[in-house]
């Protein structure tokens, strides 16, 4: 039955609750070096003179606890399936972690306890794959330096020890990407769900800086804490751009290479993107039918169009293009999508569509997001895709910002006249 009615909401239909989108850290290669860049000999002495530098400064010097036991360590390399670095591990034999130090010593994180490694509560990152906050829209960006680290939320060797108690963490990371190296510290968490930070090649290092900071007078002391200004990244360093104005040459140059993300009004052609070679998330709106011939080469994986009409040729050879969401006034042919080997999310519920029988075809969509005309014209059709998840809504939305989606998991149900 169509439902005309703008009263009722948009669902998605969640039918097949054991999906889970792609993890693009699992295609990356693992790193040109295996050996950890930390210096477990240099780490306790920098240790030791950071605490001796702390005590000078507050006027006295902090109880830690004791140190770990090493059947303790093991137990819990065990259990993780993998070894903390060499210089992480040589510090738990100094002290079981922070204990209940006024100043936690990896820059106001805690540093926990064996018994706490591996036990975080996950839900930060449950909710934020909720299909309802639509992560088909998202794209685990880079970290900088590029190809250092991942790009996953979250992975089972990434060893979190120090955490800010408000859902985020230093992490060693024991898998990294090509131009990382194995014990590198990130920061991971509810602010990072868009891309772990790098913050340095090793716990050795990220204790020098905070030595060499104290040693500056880079610091300032607020009653009984210190806070130390090691220039350490705190989030994403993913350069998102917003421009209301037409992009050019000189606009995309200025902004260089490393901009992940970009959001611009007033496109008549991409030839901006040949000076923004990093973009994964690009979001297009233009008056008329802008010249889409360079996305076929871009590295882009989340793209959203909003025009007067669009051909998808080019975009549909893109072989890194993962989500796809098309507004248009005038009808879209969707047959170049054929050719479009890694999309998996379409949304083209704010777009008349010549060729919907095309959706029939795209053997690798586990996503959809159609009007409810659009399903009844597919249901009509059948032999869809293998369809993970459907988004209908009642009518045509209207794109001001998130969709206030309700959730089934079930089929969605067959139109009927």
């Amino acid at each position: 039955m169509a439902i005309s009615s703008r009263r009722k909401p948009p669902i998605l239909y969640v039918i097949d609750e054991e999906f889970v989108m792609s993890d693009r850290g699992d295609e990356q290669e693992g790193p040109e070096s295996a050996i950890p860049a930390g210096d477990p000999d240099e780490a306790v002495r920098l240790f030791h003179h950071y605490r001796r530098l702390m005590a000078q400064i507050l006027g006295y010097e902090e109880e830690l606890p004791d140190p770990a036991l090493e059947e303790d360590l093991v137990a819990v390399e065990e259990d993780l399936g993998v070894s903390p670095p060499p210089d992480l591990r040589a510090l738990y034999g100094i002290a079981d972690g922070d204990g209940d130090l006024i100043n936690p010593l990896f820059d106001r994180q805690d540093w926990l306890p064996l018994a706490e490694i591996g036990g975080q509560d996950d839900e930060w990152l449950e909710i934020a794959r909720e299909w309802r906050y639509e992560p088909w829209r998202r794209t685990v960006f880079d970290a900088q330096p590029p190809n250092t680290v991942r790009r996953s939320p979250l992975r089972p060797s990434w060893i979190r020890f120090a955490d800010d108690t408000g859902g985020n963490w230093l992490a060693v990371d024991m898998d990294p990407a090509p131009n990382g190296r194995p014990g590198q510290v990130i920061a991971v968490g509810v602010d990072y769900t868009e891309g772990p930070a790098y913050v340095a090649d090793s716990v050795t290092t990220f204790l020098r800086r905070l030595v060499e900071a104290l040693e500056r007078g880079d610091y300032s002391r607020h009653d009984e804490s210190l806070w130390i200004d090691a220039d350490l990244p705190d989030r994403t360093d993913r350069q998102v751009l917003y421009s209301d104005d037409p992009p050019s040459y000189a606009w995309a140059r200025q902004s260089g290479p490393g901009v992940q993300e970009v959001r611009v009004s007033g496109v008549e052609n991409c030839a901006f993107l040949a000076e923004m070679p990093d973009v994964c998330s690009l979001a297009l709106s233009s008056k008329g039918s802008p010249d889409l011939t360079p996305l076929a080469d871009c590295p882009v994986e989340f793209l959203e169009l909003d025009a007067e009409s669009v051909d998808l040729t080019a975009p549909a050879r893109n072989r890194e293009l993962r989500s796809l969401s098309v507004t248009c006034a005038r009808p879209v042919e969707l047959a170049p999508l054929r050719s479009a080997p890694n999309l998996w999310a379409l949304d083209i519920s704010t777009a008349p569509v010549t060729d919907i029988a095309t959706v029939t075809e795209l053997d690798g969509l586990r996503f959809l997001e159609v009007t409810q005309d659009q399903w009844r014209k597919l249901s009509e059709l059948g032999d869809l895709p293998s369809l993970a998840v459907v988004g209908i809504h009642p009518h045509r939305p209207e794109r001001n910002g998130g969709t206030p989606w309700l959730t089934a998991f079930d089929e969605p149900p067959s139109p009927t006249p």
